[in-house]
Formats: C-alpha cells, sequence, structure tokens
C-alpha cells in the first residue's frame, strides 16, 4: 500500500512538474507573441501619428494655396482693403498704435500678382516680434521689402511692474501674392 502511495505521490509531482513546464513554455510562447504584436501596435501608432502631423501641415499649405489662386487678372480694391484691415486687427490685438497703413503699387507679373502695402506702427520690441510671428503664420504668400526700426527717444511705456519701455517706430513695407489659375 505504501508503495501505491509513493507511486501516486511520484505521479502527482511528475503531472505538476509537468504541468508548470507545459504552462511556462505556453507562456513563454504567448508573451513573445503578445511583445511582437506590441511592437507592430507602437509602430502603426507611429505611423499613424507620423500621418497625423503631415495632414495638419498639409492642411496648413494647402489654405495657403487657396488663398493665393485667383481667378483674376488683377488684385481687387476689396481684397487690398481687407488684408489691410486683417493686418490693423492683428496691430490691434498687440495694442499696437497705428499711425499709417495703406495699399501701395499693384502690379502683375506673368501670371503673379504683387499687392504691396505700407504700414508706420509705433510699439515695444517684444509687440513688434509678437506682431512679426503672427504674420508669419498667415495664409498668404507675404514678403516683407523692408523692416525700418527706429527708437523714439522721447517716448516710452510703463510695464506692469512699473518699468518703462522703449517706443519704436516701425515702418514695415511688405506685399501679398496671388497667382492667376490657368484656365
Amino acid at each position: 500500500m505504501r508503495n501505491k502511495y509513493m507511486l501516486l505521490l511520484l505521479l502527482m509531482i511528475l503531472t505538476a512538474v509537468l504541468f508548470f513546464v507545459t504552462g511556462t513554455s505556453m507562456i513563454a510562447k504567448n508573451l513573445d507573441r503578445i511583445e511582437r504584436i506590441d511592437r507592430e501596435i507602437r509602430r502603426t501608432q507611429e505611423q499613424l501619428n507620423s500621418a497625423k502631423v503631415l495632414t495638419d501641415e498639409l492642411q496648413e499649405v494647402s489654405r495657403v494655396i487657396e488663398n493665393t489662386l485667383t481667378n483674376s487678372r488683377e488684385l481687387s480694391n476689396t481684397e487690398a482693403n481687407e488684408f489691410a484691415r486683417e493686418l490693423a486687427e492683428l496691430a490691434n490685438d498687440y495694442m499696437i498704435a497705428v499711425h499709417s497703413l495703406y495699399p501701395k503699387v499693384s502690379f502683375a507679373q506673368g501670371r503673379t500678382l504683387e499687392q504691396q502695402f505700407s504700414m508706420d506702427i509705433e510699439c515695444t520690441y517684444v509687440q513688434m516680434g509678437q506682431f512679426l510671428a503672427s504674420l508669419e503664420r498667415y495664409d498668404y504668400i507675404l514678403k516683407i521689402n523692408t523692416l525700418e526700426v527706429r527708437p523714439q527717444s522721447e517716448k516710452f511705456r510703463e510695464t506692469e511692474t512699473g518699468e518703462r519701455e522703449v517706443l519704436y517706430r516701425v515702418v514695415l513695407d511688405l506685399s501679398i501674392f496671388k497667382i492667376v489659375k490657368e484656365a
């Protein structure tokens, strides 16, 4: 009887060892498979994120192209006035004093139309930087022809901390471009 119990105990131990070895190998195999699937998911997620970034960038380029293309052979006064209004609103957003803003020469060269603008503003150096950074984000093809900055030695502005900032007189000549679509 004792041999039967020993044999049964040995058989149970052997079954337990076999169960753990088989279970461990199955788990290891599944862990490898899970890691492989995780790598594929990460790679696919990176591709998706890259595609989203690329889509956003292409949408920005698309907006610039849509604003640049026109059917007209000349820039209308309405378009020039609309852009001048946008410039004035942008200056107002940064609390920049606009002394003058007007469209200048408008001319066509081949299929390219150019409208020049002159803008005379008074602002701090920081405001000027913010203004130019916002211009850079516009959905137009812009070219700054001249940027003349002169400090106004007699004019200062108080900051919130009580410091005085120098005001600058900035003359900005810029152009927007339109491209005539082919018929």
